[in-house]
């Protein structure tokens, strides 16, 4: 299996969107910005991807399957 180089990218931007959407941030934020804390929160571990299969799929085969919200791709540590 090839590893997404945009994988990070992807992760941060998706997060930081639902933090802007109102999501509580999983850590004590040392920034301000959004994308700096989805930073952080992935930095210690706090937020990771919990499936990558359909970041590997073909385009034909996403647009076959229903999209996702953020919040599905991505589970929190408790």
């Amino acid at each position: 299996m090839e590893e997404n180089k945009y994988l990070l990218t992807i992760m941060v931007a998706k997060r930081a969107k639902q933090l802007q959407s109102g999501a509580k941030p999983l850590v004590k934020p040392k920034h301000k910005k959004s994308i700096l804390i989805a930073l952080q929160e992935i930095n210690e571990g706090k937020v990771y991807l919990k499936n990558t299969s359909s970041l590997e799929k073909s385009e034909k085969d996403k647009k076959k399957e229903e999209i996702k919200e953020p919040e599905e791709l991505f589970k929190e540590k408790q």
